[in-house]
């Protein structure tokens, strides 16, 4: 005849089984959930990142080359408008002084002053025939271009930092599942007496702890 305390011991032992498989599932799902979150993430942030610096770079580029275009601009316009003063100031001492030849020369000058301005307009207003559209692009970006730009940059950043958050949280949600593994086998070594549940006990506990961080990652 089979004992009372046999009985009972046998119904813990399978009680305690099936909660150790069970746990060890949840470890398995657990840990395949956190590896497949932290590589997406991991793959979002680089890419992420990677925009990031494209746009950084981009935009320093179209500043660097506007303010090296509009100083060109500035200078040649300079040029242009002194040489047609020039001229004119030789005209009219010419006609005072009754000097022919520096009349003609004032002339050229002015004839030249206006040949570079039209030279001039016509670079700045380049249709983009005779370069590329990124040239373009880069010689005459509008403030609405760069302003969206920056906040696109902004937000590449933002989710490059977002992303990193959601690592960290696998990570942490790794470390849980990783210390429920072990005490779920501690607890396999010591049975299923009062040290074993206890040991099991701690180790759903940590389990369901690393749900959070586990699935914070998702939401």
């Amino acid at each position: 005849m089979i004992e009372v305390e046999t009985v009972t011991r046998w119904r813990s032992q399978r009680t305690f089984d099936r909660a150790a498989a069970l746990l060890i599932g949840l470890i398995a799902i657990l840990a395949g959930l956190c590896a497949v979150e932290q590589a997406f993430a991991g793959q979002e942030g680089t890419r992420a990142q990677g925009q990031a610096a494209r746009l950084a770079a981009d935009v320093s580029a179209k500043i660097s080359v506007t303010s090296v275009s509009l100083d060109a601009s500035a200078a040649a316009g300079q040029q242009w408008v002194l040489l047609g003063m020039q001229g004119i100031s030789r005209q009219m001492a010419g006609s005072i002084a009754g000097d022919t030849a520096g009349t003609a020369v004032g002339a050229a000058q002015q004839a030249a002053s206006e040949k570079l301005k039209a030279a001039v307009d016509e670079t700045m207003a380049s249709s983009g025939r005779t370069v590329d559209a990124y040239v373009i692009g880069l010689l005459s970006p509008s403030n609405d271009d760069l302003n969206k730009e920056v906040a696109e940059q902004n937000r590449q950043v933002d989710l490059a930092a977002a992303a990193g958050a959601v690592q960290t949280q696998a990570v942490l949600a790794l470390s849980l599942v990783a210390l429920a593994g072990v005490l779920a086998g501690v607890s396999a070594v010591l049975g299923s007496g009062k040290s074993g549940w206890a040991v099991l006990v701690v180790a759903w506990i940590a389990a369901g702890t690393a749900f959070l961080p586990a699935l914070g990652g998702l939401f």
